[in-house]
């Protein structure tokens, strides 16, 4: 197996101290680290220990390092990448694309040579993605029943004007109309609720399973980056709020609304980094193309129930073929042996030490590896081990 070395990325929404503790590097207290990707993605590919990258690794002999089934299926490229995210702040509300919009959305925006920072498509990929939460975890996720948002939109006075709306407009609609208003309408109508809610906020009384305190959060944080109130902080109240306790695993699929609001967690997706956005950010927001590609049905959101496939082993499994997850617990002196497999892999060890046979070095967490097809190996854990294991369908 290749050992590989994530990318770091430094998203403004970040926290400061988990992921570079994790990693064993110093940290400043003010520089955000929001993400670490083990993958080949090309905004972001992993390092090997010789200092070559892992997408110009694969690119120079896909057959041997991907496979056959994978070559043919997702063109010369991993199915999947992986990633750890700590989120201090909430990211913006957006949405993935499915494959065939994706393919369309990237090959239009290749032709009309769009400036990257106005860019919806990245790349041709869908974006589906299961989250398994490393500690509490907070997000947004899809839209609520429809009596419930409403009761919300009642709660306040200062409210009216778009629970009326809501009752006299379809979901699609609602939506559509939110986002077309002028900013200033929107500041005007959302101000006086931000005003009367600022006390409760930041005295702590309003608690975090309440869609309002991620509300007042999403509005702060306008306040501090100096932006105006936007449709987004309406979205924060007739989408799911879910809370996500540690080891429980949420799925994402095309046209699902989103938005993670705090914790850390492990992130596997399809190999994409394709995000239309909704609000809550000053990143681009294309209104056009997030309605055309958002599902505007309303859903009540559940958790990924695990299969186990032995005693020490778990496995996710979600209306995807590009990516299974599975996670290994391992007592001391345990073994295990790397499941030969007809795609690559990609190995994560979050906790522990272990080592490998053949290996002149122990591994400690969080040291990542590139499985080959038809490679195999062992593990022997040295201390309580926590391993996660990414790889596809085929």
């Amino acid at each position: 197996m290749l050992k590989i070395e994530g990318s770091v990325k430094n998203y403004a929404w970040g926290g400061y101290g988990y992921i570079p503790m994790l990693l064993g590097k110093s940290f400043d207290g003010k520089t955000p680290f929001a993400e670490v990707w083990f993958g080949d993605h090309k905004a972001g590919p992993s390092v090997l220990d010789d200092g070559s990258f892992l997408d110009q690794v694969i690119s120079d002999n896909p057959l041997e390092n991907l496979g056959e089934p994978v070559c043919r299926k997702y063109g010369g490229r991993l199915p999947f990448l992986l990633k750890i995210l700590d989120v201090r702040a909430p990211l913006s509300i957006q949405v993935h694309p499915s494959k065939e919009q994706a393919e369309e959305g990237y090959k239009r925006e290749e032709s009309l040579s769009i400036d990257p920072a106005l860019r919806n498509y990245k790349d041709d990929n869908h974006k589906p993605e299961l989250m398994l939460a490393l500690s509490d975890f907070y997000l947004l996720h899809g839209f609520r029943q429809r009596d419930n948002a409403l009761s919300d939109l009642k709660k306040f006075s200062e409210l009216d004007y778009f629970a009326r709306l809501y009752e006299e407009k379809s979901l699609k609609d609602f939506v559509e109309f939110i986002f077309l208003q002028d900013k200033s309408l929107l500041e005007e109508k959302l101000r006086p609720l931000f005003m009367r809610l600022y006390s409760d906020y930041v005295n702590y009384s309003l608690s975090k399973t309440d869609n309002f305190y991620w509300f007042m959060r999403a509005a702060v944080q306008c306040e501090e980056d100096k932006r105006s109130f936007d449709a987004g902080l309406i979205m924060t109240l007739i989408m799911n709020l879910m809370y996500v306790k540690t080891g429980d695993v949420v799925f994402q699929g095309s046209g699902v609304p989103h938005a993670y609001l705090e914790g850390q967690n492990i992130e596997l997706m399809a190999n994409s980094d394709n995000v239309v956005r909704g609000g809550l950010t000053v990143k681009h927001v294309d209104v056009a193309e997030l309605l055309k590609i958002t599902e505007f049905n309303t859903i009540d959101p559940s958790t990924v129930k695990p299969s186990s496939v032995s005693e020490n082993c778990l496995e996710y499994r979600v209306p995807v073929k590009d990516f299974i997850l599975r996670e290994y617990q391992l007592k001391a002196g345990e073994k295990l042996s790397a499941p030969l497999e007809k795609g690559p892999c990609i190995w994560l060890l979050f906790s522990g030490e272990l080592e490998q046979t053949g290996c002149l070095s122990f591994s400690k967490a969080p040291d990542a590896f590139f499985q080959k097809p038809g490679e195999t190996g062992e593990f022997i854990a040295r201390t309580h081990v926590r391993l996660f294991r990414a790889s596809s369908e085929l």
